[in-house]
């Protein structure tokens, strides 16, 4: 284990054993600034002699990793789960909106293209502006308690029509599955063999719709996946409500996120770039490593014959909303969501109860309350938190937890404010 050292002016410096933290607590030389991971701030002027730390970096769009190595140790090591809930969570405010048009109250006009940020040159969706900000925030908060020298990231490019069509070659990029066809709804016709796809026990009409699976007013396009052949008496049924259709699910969201995602971090910041071809090699072949997210990032930032040595403790974040501001639910919003603090705690506070460690995903009125990890994975379904109970963190909007290399997905982890 390692404790992180800032000094007088707020600079990182080299970490420091237990041992030397604790004497240095222990005589008033230094304040505790951070519980986990354990950051010591110095009270008196010291030398900075700081070594090569090279900070490594595995980018992804659903997951982060980090990791830092000094010499022959790793000293830091994380993984981050971004945050995938950004869409639903606007459709699911954009129809309230929408809603609210409909009923006797103050009239709000509905605003489409006139707002200069959805015209301004190079703008970013919301789902990607907040995945290319965790990235330079976990950068940041690397470089606050460690002097890094230098950073290496594996940035990775995908070849989506491969994706999409695995036995493409040669010239058949330039010829789509839409050549020879008059126009997309054409294709879409002859893909479908002219037939409604919908599965209704009805009698079918012949006369033949193209429907847009995801409506245009809910961000779908005209592309080909996004549509879907109907009869015009099952497009009805489906406009009326009488059935619903769900689409697939795009096989290259992920890839085409990591591909902006790479080409903006290039943009905003300077790094050694490594690919993924050369970190499984590093991985599999020299250090013998399992597939993680964090053995990765371990990979990218050590040399081509470098073995460092792994005796620390890999920190697990989840980027969350700010806050929870459904206020009220039912059908005539009757009852009233505990969204703020309920005996005391709000939810995602981390807290310790006898023996158990957890996150709050539920609250209830009588005090029992459910705890699950940083993973989602339920620890208890309901345990009274009237008495005995000793928050440990506060909501933020990046949650952290502590976990065992050994067995993540099962181990809760220890706090290390419990530790002190």
């Amino acid at each position: 284990m390692f404790v992180f050292v800032i000094n007088k002016n707020g600079n990182p410096l080299m970490p420091c054993k237990p041992s030397k933290a604790n004497h240095l607590l222990k005589e008033g030389k230094a304040n505790v600034i951070r519980r986990l991971p354990f950051t010591i701030k110095l009270l008196f002027d010291a030398s900075e002699n700081i070594q090569p730390i090279t900070g490594g970096m595995d980018t992804g769009s659903k997951k982060l990793s980090v990791s830092a190595i000094c010499g022959m140790d790793v000293i830091y090591k994380s993984e981050v789960e971004l945050r995938n809930d950004i869409k639903k969570k606007m459709d699911q405010r954009r129809s309230y909106r929408r809603n609210r048009r409909q009923r006797k109250t103050r009239y709000r006009p509905a605003r489409w293209s006139n707002r200069a940020s959805m015209r301004r040159e190079g703008r970013l969706s919301a789902t990607m502006q907040s995945k290319v900000q965790s990235h330079l925030r976990e950068k940041k908060f690397v470089e606050s308690i460690l002097p890094i020298s230098k950073w290496k990231v594996e940035t990775a490019t995908f070849d989506i029509h491969k994706l999409s069509n695995p036995d493409v070659e040669g010239k058949g990029y330039q010829e789509g599955p839409q050549k020879g066809f008059y126009n997309v709804k054409a294709y879409v016709l002859d893909r479908d063999g002219y037939k409604c796809q919908s599965k209704q026990k009805v009698k079918h009409s012949k006369i033949l719709h193209v429907h847009h699976i995801q409506f245009r007013s809910n961000g779908g396009t005209d592309t080909p996946t996004n549509l879907i052949t109907l009869c015009e008496a099952c497009h009805n049924d489906l406009h009326a409500g009488n059935f619903e259709m769900k689409g697939k699910k795009s096989k290259t969201k992920h890839a085409t996120e990591v591909s902006i995602l790479q080409s903006i971090l290039k943009k905003l910041w300077e790094f050694e770039e490594t690919f993924g071809y050369e970190t499984k090699f590093k991985r599999e072949q020299i250090l013998g490593l399992p597939k993680t997210h964090y053995n990765d990032a371990i990979a990218i930032a050590c040399e081509e014959g470098e073995i460092p040595f792994d005796n620390v403790t890999v920190y697990y974040k989840k980027h969350v909303s700010k806050g929870d501001y459904q206020l009220y639910k039912g059908k005539r919003s009757e009852k009233r969501i505990p969204v703020g603090k309920l005996f005391g705690l709000r939810k995602f506070d981390f807290i310790s109860i006898g023996n158990l460690l957890g996150f709050i995903k539920g609250k209830r009125s009588t005090g029992n309350f459910a705890l699950c990890d940083i993973h989602g994975l339920k620890v208890t379904d309901s345990i009274n938190i009237k008495k005995g109970v000793k928050r440990i963190m506060a909501r933020t909007t990046t949650l952290l937890q502590e976990g065992a290399t050994s067995s993540p997905w099962i181990n809760p982890g220890v706090s290390v404010a419990q530790n002190r």
